[in-house]
C-alpha cells in the first residue's frame, strides 16, 4: 500500500476513533495493541482478543482496563487491514461475570456484619415449635474464613485460564466445603451426633447466601441407613470377637501370659514331642486377644514359611537352641490340640525326643516332621553368612585394652594398677568397600595414633589396611580389641640423669623408632640441664 493511503487509512481511523458518539455501534480491541500500532503500523501483528476473555468466551470486566472502546468503523478497518480473531462487539461483556462480581462485592462488605448476627442468634435457643436445621460444629466455627474463601474461589471461576497446567492445579486441590463435616461416605447425614447440631431456620437462611450449594438436612432428617446398617453389624462383630478372644485367651492362658513355656535347653521330662509354629503368629494372636474390637481375628496357622520350596524343614536342633530361636514358638500337646480346632493348619511341624531303648548310654536324638531339608539349609547358612559380611551400615564396637604396667627395673616403686582399664567406643557406621576399619576415627576417640594402633578379634589381628570389615570377619555387633604402643619409663636412664649423667635415652618406644623431633627435644633438655 502506498504511503499515502496508509496515511489516509490511519486518520480515516483516529478520526472514527476520537469522533465515537454515545449512540454509536462500538467494538473493543487490545489497548496495548493499539498502542504498538500508532507507533509503527507496518510491523504491527494480528489483533488478538482471546486473552481477555472469561469462562463463559465473553470480555471479562477484570479485563474492561486493558481493552479500548472504538467505533465498529474503525474496527472493521483494522481487522481489514491487519486481521484478527475473537472480535468484541457492544453485546460482548459477560453479563454473568458482571453478576457475580456484583454478588461478590456485596457479600464481602455484608460478611462481617452477618458474622455478630450468626453468632447472636445462635447461642438464641430454638423455639418449642420452630424447626431447625442440621449444620457442623466445625463448619460453624470456621464458616467466615470458608466464606472468604468461597468468595475468592467465585471469583478465580469466572477467569479465563489459558493454559491446560493451570485446570489441572486446580483440579488437583481439594476443596473444602461448608457443612461437608456431617457428610458420610455414602453422601448421607452421618449418624455421629456429637459432630453436629441444631440452628434456626434464620441462622441457616444467612448461610445459605454464602454457600448455595452446601448440603442441606432439616431437624427431622434420618441419618444415613447404610452406616446405620453397618454400625450394627459393626457392634455385633465386635461382640463376636470379643467373645472369641475370650474363649481363646480362656484356652491358651500360658500361651498368651508366656508363662509354662517348654524349652529346647530343658526337654520336658513328661512328653516326648513338642509343636512348632511362627513367632509371627504367636505374636499376631496375642495382639488379637488385647484388643479384639480393634483388629481382626487369627484365623490360620501359616507354618508353610518355616519349610524349603521342597517342604523340608529349614532349622535343626541345634540352631533353633541359637539364633533361630526366635523364629519359632514350641507347643505342649495339648495347647496343639486346641490350635487344631480353632485355627486352620496348613502344615504340622513337630520335633521329637528319641531315646536309644537298646543301649544305657543315655544318647538321645532329636528329629523333627518334616525332616530337614539339607540342600535348602547349606543354602541358607551360606546366605546367612554372606549376608553377615556384606552389609551397607552396621554397627561395630572398639574396646581399648591397657595391660598392666610392669617396671624395667626391679628397685622400680610399685603402683596400685588394676588388671586392665576398659573403654568402649560406638564407631559411626561405614559403607561397605571403604578402607576399613577407619583409624582416624579410632585415633580421635582413644587418643591413639594410628602407627600405635594394634587392633585383633577373636584373636586374629587386623594388619592389613586395605581391606573392608567383611573381608575381615567383622560382622555386625562385633568387638575390637585395640592395644596401644605406649612409651614405657627407663628407671636406669632417670637414675644416670640424676647423677649428672649425660643419655639421650629417656623413653623407649615400643616397636617404633623414636621421631626425629622427640630426639632433639631430648638432647636439647639434656644440654639445658647442665
Amino acid at each position: 500500500m502506498p504511503c499515502a493511503l496508509v496515511s489516509l487509512t490511519i486518520s480515516t481511523v483516529n478520526l472514527n476513533f476520537f469522533n465515537l458518539t454515545h449512540c454509536q455501534s462500538y467494538e473493543f480491541v487490545p489497548l496495548e495493541w493499539l498502542k504498538k500500532w500508532l507507533d509503527d503500523s507496518t510491523a504491527i501483528k494480528e489483533i488478538d482478543n482471546s486473552q481477555f476473555f472469561c469462562s463463559h468466551g465473553k470480555l471479562h470486566p477484570d479485563n474492561i482496563a486493558e481493552v479500548k472502546r472504538i467505533s465498529s468503523k474503525a474496527a472493521d478497518l483494522l481487522f481489514g487491514r491487519y486481521g484478527g480473531i475473537s472480535r468484541l462487539g457492544q453485546s460482548s461483556l459477560c453479563r454473568d461475570c458482571v453478576t457475580q462480581r456484583c454478588r461478590v462485592i456485596r457479600l464481602k462488605n455484608q460478611l462481617n456484619e452477618d458474622y455478630r448476627e450468626v453468632m447472636n442468634l445462635v447461642k438464641a435457643p430454638l423455639k418449642s415449635d420452630e424447626s431447625g436445621f442440621w449444620i457442623g460444629k466445625a463448619s460453624l466455627r470456621s464458616w467466615r474464613q470458608l466464606a472468604l474463601d468461597q468468595l475468592e474461589e467465585d471469583e478465580e471461576e469466572t477467569k479465563h485460564n489459558s493454559t491446560d497446567g493451570d485446570n489441572e492445579e486446580r483440579d488437583g486441590e481439594e476443596m473444602k466445603n461448608f457443612n461437608e463435616d456431617i457428610l458420610c461416605y455414602h453422601g448421607g447425614l452421618s449418624i455421629i451426633e456429637n459432630d453436629r447440631r441444631v440452628v434456626s431456620a434464620e441462622v441457616w437462611n444467612k448461610l445459605r447466601m454464602y454457600f448455595p450449594k452446601a448440603p442441606e438436612f432439616p431437624q427431622n432428617h434420618e441419618s444415613c441407613q447404610q452406616c446405620m446398617r453397618l454400625e450394627r453389624e459393626g457392634k455385633e462383630n465386635e461382640a463376636l470377637n470379643r467373645m472369641m478372644a475370650n474363649e481363646q485367651k480362656s484356652s491358651l492362658l500360658n500361651l498368651f501370659q508366656e508363662k509354662n513355656r517348654p524349652t529346647l535347653q530343658k526337654w520336658p521330662q513328661d512328653t516326648d514331642v513338642l509343636y512348632i509354629v511362627p513367632h509371627y503368629f504367636v505374636d499376631e494372636w496375642r495382639k488379637f486377644i488385647r484388643r479384639p474390637a480393634k483388629g481382626n481375628p487369627v484365623s490360620s496357622v501359616g507354618n508353610s514359611i518355616l519349610l524349603c520350596p521342597h517342604g523340608g524343614f529349614m532349622f535343626t536342633y541345634d540352631s533353633m537352641l541359637q539364633g533361630d530361636a526366635q523364629h519359632i514358638a514350641l507347643l505342649w500337646p495339648a495347647e496343639w490340640e486346641v490350635i487344631s480346632r480353632m485355627f486352620l493348619v496348613d502344615q504340622v511341624i513337630s520335633i521329637c525326643r528319641i531315646h536309644d531303648k537298646t543301649q544305657d548310654n543315655g544318647i538321645v536324638q532329636y528329629q523333627t516332621h518334616p525332616d530337614l531339608c539339607r540342600e535348602c539349609r547349606e543354602g541358607f547358612i551360606f546366605q546367612q553368612q554372606r549376608d553377615m559380611r556384606e552389609y551397607a551400615q552396621a554397627t561395630v564396637y572398639v574396646r581399648k585394652v591397657i595391660d598392666k604396667k610392669r617396671m624395667i627395673k626391679e628397685s622400680a616403686p610399685e603402683f596400685s594398677v588394676s588388671g586392665s582399664d576398659v573403654e568402649d567406643e560406638r564407631e559411626e557406621p561405614k559403607i561397605d568397600g571403604e578402607n576399613d576399619p577407619d583409624f582416624s576415627q579410632i585415633m580421635h576417640a582413644f587418643s591413639v595414633a594410628p602407627f600405635d594402633q594394634n587392633l585383633s578379634i577373636d584373636g586374629r589381628c587386623l594388619t592389613d589396611d586395605s581391606a573392608t570389615l567383611g573381608s575381615l570377619g567383622v560382622i555386625p555387633e562385633s568387638i575390637i580389641c585395640l592395644k596401644a604402643d605406649e612409651p614405657i619409663a627407663d628407671y636406669a636412664a632417670m637414675d644416670d640423669v640424676y647423677q649428672g649423667k649425660c643419655c639421650l635415652r629417656l623413653l623407649k618406644f615400643s616397636k617404633r623408632s623414636v621421631p626425629f623431633s622427640i630426639i632433639y627435644f631430648c638432647t636439647f633438655f639434656f644440654l639445658s640441664f647442665f
